[in-house]
């Protein structure tokens, strides 16, 4: 019987049979050989699915987050980052090595929503596990590692999850844990349940609770705010360039009562049930207000699609039958057709996941299903609800805020001038003034330390008629010297330090000239001119102008040279330490 081959193990094979003599180089997968079709792999996609898609390389707060981890020695942890900096793939990480490290180990992730289930599915295939999210039981499926539920699901059934828990040593991820601070059966059916895991690991950015319920197996401090074991909040992200600066706009003006006619400014101080009745009538489909904050919100989208072609708007609303007015509002005000996603359904979830890969413009949505929605491409926020606490409202514009690797790095958020949220976006606005002058800070410091260095590895050229170079207060030739100036554009290590490696190994060889000063240089200048376009921005920030106007006091930053470029980033760190209040 002939066999038949796909096109691809065709040629697979042909390039196994090809490599005569040179078949050794292949190293199968269960050696650690590369996903390719040069090793074989492609005639095995189930091991490459246990392999996962990449190898992940943990940003500097996600390893300290993974050392913090693997020392840990009380079963409950608490990670406090906020959202969008990636605590979804440092605990899939940290669930990866826990359940390599031993045999016959388990992973259960509980999460807010079913179309979360199925992000944290896909995500944690990237990992190279296999997650199930129906029919869950005491024995998984062949192949799978654990499963994704949901905290209703737990809640209503804490026994079935706690039978898992007592038959393997079993790991459990609370995605967004401060939800079974909203709801006390969710808490009470988490705390039953999960009690007999091994490692509890507790996910939040905000881990406050609206109700005045603690969170299950988590710590408090004598204020009542929960104890992270990591944190990570927002001056921290916004100077590792994680999430992007918020930029909010208040729509003021007056309201009036359609009982007693009396007129009362937005930004008024009225008490909770007034102001509550208040917001609740100026986003009332009928009237102005909101087709006014579509449309600015649109023109504002306009600005960032001429960046990102593919940027898009949401827009949160009350409940489904307001989505569906403002979506046709939407739809008059802009001649675009947006998407509407109501709810947590298998369906939406497959809605969730085509905007995401489409190049639509607007999405429209509720207050649970945005919560949960991550769309990287989602720029602006339309805020067009009436939920105010600063949990919700920090969830929400954390749809916004998230960085891509396009370098976008502003969001744009249009609220109604209700002092409660004037309040959450005052917050938000102080955090990252603060960032700001930390940033500046450290600006200073490296180009002060970035000069002393330069002195200390300057050489003189004149010594009885042959060139020499003092490093490390030792004399060398300087076409030594040139060589390892070389190595240091590539590696960034100081030029005595080079040499003192180069020396134990026995070797001054340096790489090719040409090439190496080549890719050293283009590193240094990409460098620069990010340094260059951040901190433009951040002096844009406190002078309170638009960040082309700054620009448009120095040359294009691809027309700079080097020099230019150390000279520009020094000029404008000035600036932002003279304006810092």
């Amino acid at each position: 019987m002939k066999r038949a081959f796909s096109k691809k193990q065709k040629q697979a094979v042909e390039i196994v049979e090809g490599a005569v003599g040179d078949a050794d180089h292949i190293t199968p997968y269960c050696e650690g050989g590369e996903t390719m079709v040069e090793n074989c792999q492609i005639l095995t996609p189930h091991a490459n699915k246990k392999k996962g898609k990449f190898n992940f390389v943990p940003r500097a707060w996600q390893d300290r987050f993974l050392d913090s981890w693997e020392r840990r020695q009380l079963p409950d942890f608490m990670l406090i980052a906020i959202p969008g900096s990636g605590k979804t793939m440092a605990a899939l990480e940290a669930s990866r090595r826990w359940i390599k490290s031993a045999s016959n180990r388990r992973l259960i992730v509980v999460v807010p929503s079913d179309n979360l289930r199925t992000q944290w599915q896909a995500e944690a295939l990237n990992f190279g596990m296999e997650l199930q999210t129906k029919e869950l039981g005491t024995n998984f499926k062949d192949g799978f590692q654990g499963g994704v539920t949901t905290y209703h699901k737990v809640a209503s059934s804490p026994e079935l999850f706690r039978k898992i828990c007592s038959v393997a040593p079993t790991m459990v991820i609370f995605d967004e844990i401060h939800h079974c601070g909203e709801d006390s059966s969710f808490g009470r059916g988490v705390q039953s349940a999960f009690e007999l895991a091994k490692e509890r690991l507790s996910m939040s950015g905000t881990p406050w609770k609206t109700d005045g319920q603690p969170l299950p197996f988590a710590r408090y401090d004598g204020d009542g705010y929960a104890l992270g074991d990591v944190r990570y909040d927002y001056p921290d992200a916004l100077n590792d360039d994680v999430i992007r600066y918020l930029v909010f706009h208040h729509a003021t003006g007056e309201i009036t009562n359609d009982v007693t006619g009396e007129t009362k400014a937005l930004t008024q101080t009225v008490t909770d049930e007034e102001a509550g009745e208040r917001l609740r009538h100026l986003l009332d489909p009928s009237g102005d207000y909101v087709r006014q904050q579509v449309r600015d919100s649109h023109d504002k989208l306009m600005e960032c699609r001429k960046i990102n072609p593919d940027a898009a708007a949401l827009a949160v609303c009350i409940d489904q039958d307001h989505a569906r007015k403002v979506a046709k509002i939407v739809m008059e005000e802009t001649r675009c057709n947006p998407s509407i996603i109501v709810s947590d359904s298998s369906i939406e979830t497959d809605s969730v996941d085509g905007f995401r890969r489409s190049n639509k413009e607007w999405l429209i949505s509720v207050r649970k299903v945005s919560e949960g929605t991550d769309i990287k491409r989602l720029q602006v926020l339309c805020y067009l609800t009436t939920y105010t606490t600063e949990l919700f409202f920090r969830q929400v514009i954390g749809r916004v805020s998230r960085v891509r690797d396009k370098g976008d790095i502003e969001g744009y958020v249009y609220l109604p001038a209700d002092p409660r949220l004037i309040r959450c976006a005052q917050n938000i606005t102080n955090a990252q003034i603060q960032a700001i002058k930390d940033q500046a800070e450290k600006d200073t410091r490296e180009m002060e330390q970035g000069e002393r260095s330069l002195e200390f590895e300057s050489y003189s050229t004149a010594h009885k008629g042959d060139e020499m170079v003092i490093i490390g207060g030792e004399e060398i030739p300087a076409d030594e010297a040139r060589k390892l100036q070389l190595i240091c554009e590539t590696t960034g290590m100081p030029m005595h330090k080079v040499r003192e490696v180069l020396v134990l190994a026995g070797s001054i060889t340096a790489p090719d000239p040409v090439a190496t000063k080549e890719v050293g240089k283009e590193e240094r200048m990409t460098i620069l001119r990010r340094k260059c376009a951040n901190a433009a921005f951040r002096l844009s920030k406190v002078m309170e102008v638009e960040p082309q106007e700054v620009h448009s006091r120095f040359k294009p930053q691809k027309k700079m040279t080097e020099p230019e470029l150390q000279e520009k980033l020094r000029t404008i760190t000035a600036r932002i330490n003279q304006k810092r209040p």
